[in-house]
């Protein structure tokens, strides 16, 4: 009886047109479409489908109907979702739709480039952070409370507050306060942003770019609130000493920030005396990023006083600062204590051949840099002269005597030198690179040092890395072989491989036609044998 009344529903005339005379309206008929399906769902044979007409009237008017989930079946529900709008409202598809082909037909026709790998595999995920993103690029210089779009931004981030992880603006025109989004969003865990705007031709003011006090301000309570936030990014932001002051209130209490980025600032050696409290065992940071600021040799005496009790950071990036000799030879002494820091990029930071001596013992006692930079340093002068040979010697007497251990090393063992002209400080430095067990890259370029004697040094620590990877060091030197030589060599070698194939062929096929022929005589000699024994 269940299945001939469903079957009686999904055929009246009424549950597809207005009954006459109005006695039935559409929001009645629209209704119960649902219940149509469900009943055609009930009584039909396994091998017939709900009406097509129906699914479509479902689609049309999604936002009407409340958990459909419960009123159709799997495969009717990814029909009809198959089905929907893509300009469904956000706040609306937000709430009401989980279907993963639906968010992804709708950031694939809206972000083309967007990537689902970088969103936690989720394509809700992805559009509705992309969509929060642009949202807030977007906003006016000057926005009142109260506003409009102000209050329909919010009700956007309240919609996917469950969805948001991180976000990432690139430029952020206002000066709004942005508590209303950590408040909002439970589950933010990275956050970056750089205030100002792009592309703004020649309506440029000075006003328009950099953090004010103000936004200092409020994203220090921000980050003080916030329970769940590892990830800060803030580059190009022009942040000072006194912001890093005020900014300091809030990641005083970040005991929860693993990665900090700050870099492109202008951010000087009272700044980084600040920021190098972050390396305290209080904290658990791991990736700091100072590079493009204005640190000279007392901030980077102080963070590198901070990392020699760490036991958490394992990246420091000082590019392109001004920390020169005494800063970097005072980081080079902490890092013979610290056994966590795997990677450093100190490069240009106008260091010369007097940090060679630190530099070297550093190399002898760490064993768990994995990666140096210190491209683009004039560590090698053409014309060094006597005085910078003296400078050298007394700061050899002074960094111990690590160095010479490695020298005797190299008498003991073969020497990975040879053949080259090089001595002195650079002639320990290569040997503890190339020696070192631990470090798998590193970067020499704009160093001034010999051609010959940086690519040794290269060469030694790539083997080194191809092994820890578990490549084949010969199968790399053939394909870099191939990869450098003309393209006549190349060329050459392809026609001779092609031409001895064809050799080996042809003496196949001559093995062969020798075969046959030796057949053909055998059978004529057997011929001649029977026709004797005829006759």
């Amino acid at each position: 009886n269940g299945g001939r009344r469903g079957l009686q529903l999904a055929q009246q005339p009424s549950a597809c047109c207005p009954a006459p005379g109005g006695s039935r309206g559409r929001g009645h008929d629209e209704a119960e479409a649902p219940h149509q399906i469900q009943g055609s769902r009930k009584g039909e044979s396994a091998t017939q489908k709900p009406r097509a007409d129906l699914l479509q009237r479902v689609a049309e008017n999604f936002l009407s109907y409340d958990n459909l989930h419960l009123k159709l079946g799997r495969k009717q529900l990814e029909d009809v979702y198959a089905m929907l709008d893509l300009e469904i409202p956000l706040p609306e598809a937000a709430q009401r739709i989980n279907d993963e082909n639906y968010w992804k037909r709708r950031t694939q026709a809206k972000h083309r480039n967007a990537q689902v790998e970088k969103h936690g595999m989720s394509w809700k995920q992805t559009f509705l952070e992309l969509e929060l993103q642009e949202a807030l690029e977007q906003v006016p210089i000057t926005v009142e409370y109260g506003n409009p779009e102000l209050e329909a931004l919010k009700q956007q981030v309240m919609a996917s507050r469950l969805h948001v992880f991180q976000l990432s603006i690139s430029q952020f025109p206002s000066h709004l306060d942005l508590s209303f989004l950590f408040d909002a969003l439970p589950a933010l865990s990275s956050f970056g942003i750089t205030y100002g705007n792009r592309r703004l031709g020649m309506d440029y003011e000075r006003a328009m770019f950099g953090m004010k006090i103000s936004d200092a301000q409020y994203l220090a309570r921000d980050i003080r609130v916030s329970q769940t936030l590892v990830s800060l990014s803030l580059p190009c932001n022009m942040i000072d000493d006194e912001l890093v002051k005020v900014l300091m209130g809030g990641l005083s209490y970040g005991h929860m920030l693993t990665h900090l980025d700050l870099s492109h600032n202008k951010i000087g050696d009272r700044g980084a005396r600040r920021l190098a409290s972050l390396l305290d065992p209080d904290y658990c940071l791991q990736a700091l990023d100072l590079s493009d600021n204005q640190i000279h040799a007392n901030g980077c005496m102080h963070l590198g006083a901070h990392l020699a009790e760490n036991v958490t950071c394992q990246v420091l990036n000082l590019r392109l600062n001004r920390c020169e000799d005494n800063g970097v030879s005072h980081l080079f002494q902490d890092m013979c204590v610290n056994k966590y820091l795997q990677t450093l990029n100190i490069s240009c930071n106008d260091l010369t051949v007097r940090c060679l001596p630190y530099l070297n013992s550093m190399l002898a006692e760490n064993h768990t840099l994995a990666e140096l930079d210190i491209s683009a340093n004039p560590l090698h002068v053409a014309e060094e002269g006597e005085q910078s040979a003296d400078a050298t010697t007394h700061a050899l007497q002074d960094a111990g005597a690590a160095e010479l251990d490695a020298t005797n090393l190299g008498d003991a063992e073969e020497d990975p030198l040879a053949g080259l002209n090089v001595t002195g400080q650079f002639a320990i430095f290569a040997r503890c690179l190339m020696r070192s067990n631990a470090l798998l890259r590193v970067d020499l370029r704009q160093c001034g040092l010999a051609a010959d004697l940086a690519e040794r040094i290269t060469t030694a620590v790539k083997h080194r890395e191809l092994r820890a990877k578990g490549i084949p060091v010969e199968a790399y030197e053939k394909s870099k072989l191939a990869a450098n030589a003309p393209p006549e060599v190349a060329e050459e070698e392809v026609a001779e491989e092609g031409e001895g194939e064809e050799g080996e062929g042809e003496g196949q096929e001559g093995e062969g036609g020798g075969e046959e022929a030796e057949k053909v005589e055998e059978g004529a000699a057997e011929e001649e044998q029977k026709e004797k024994e005829g006759e």
